[in-house]
């Protein structure tokens, strides 16, 4: 394994355990401060509407702005996978993160935020993106392609544990298309071959 993929290693699952931990945040469950209302995603259009904002339009408002954040972040995380940019995957997974981060407490995603950010500027600095094709690509980003998806279908529910589900389930399938993908030796030997024959 080359320094560059033993690093991938280490920052993905970096990144991995920061969107665990914040999730989880046991700090808020210790201040018994963990009630779905006090989250960003169902917070902020209270506070809007009591800034002139109908209730209803500002809820939408922020639903709509969360998944056009997942969506454009899983595009975009795909497309940096395809011209092989490092900083363009790192914005893809910012707004990830972000459409994310409303399922949080305010002191946490900014917490959560402030690491993500750390990690992906990091990892966007140290670590190339390699040139795929675009299944690979798509393979490769479905952990966001998923939740953009599961966000799009539940959001209309209004409630966070379902879409923290949703995210859940589509890193599982992402982790099991991952393993089912032949590795870079594998296609680099099916491409010799064929240009042998």
């Amino acid at each position: 394994m080359t320094r560059s993929a033993r690093l991938t290693v280490v920052f993905d699952i970096a990144i991995i355990l920061v969107f665990a931990l914040f999730l989880w945040a046991p700090w808020d469950r210790a201040a018994d401060a963990s009630s779905s209302l006090n989250m960003i995603w169902l917070a902020l259009p209270v506070v809007l509407s009591r800034h002139g904002f109908h209730l209803e339009y500002a809820t939408i408002t922020v639903t709509i702005c969360a998944l056009t954040a997942a969506a454009f972040g899983a595009l975009l995380s795909i497309a940096a996978h395809i011209r092989g940019s490092a900083a363009l995957w790192a914005v893809g997974t910012g707004l990830f993160g972000a459409s994310v981060a409303i399922l949080m407490l305010p002191w946490t995603a900014v917490g959560f935020l402030g690491a993500l950010l750390l990690l992906l500027g990091l990892r966007a600095r140290f670590v190339a993106v390699p040139l795929v094709t675009v299944p690979v690509a798509f393979i490769s980003e479905l952990w966001p392609l998923g939740y953009a998806a599961g966000f799009a279908v539940l959001a209309w529910r209004y409630n966070p544990q379902l879409l923290i589900k949703a995210l859940m389930v589509a890193f599982g399938v992402s982790l099991i298309a991952r393993a089912m993908m032949p590795s870079r030796s594998e296609v680099s030997a099916t491409a010799n071959t064929r240009s042998l024959h």
